[in-house]
């Protein structure tokens, strides 16, 4: 029987680790980064 609260516990505490870690502040960047991207000419070499 100890070992199912043992058991219990640990995953209580597993659990609210998660959600303490995936409730912290992340980084974000303050603006968005746009960047342009060329698009592929029809002789651009990529072709499979």
């Amino acid at each position: 029987m100890s070992r199912l609260v043992v058991l219990i516990i640990v995953v209580v505490l597993i659990i609210g680790a998660l959600v303490f870690l995936s409730t912290l502040p992340k980084e974000r960047p303050t603006k968005t980064i746009e960047v342009s991207v060329p698009q592929p000419g029809p002789a651009s070499g990529n072709a499979h």
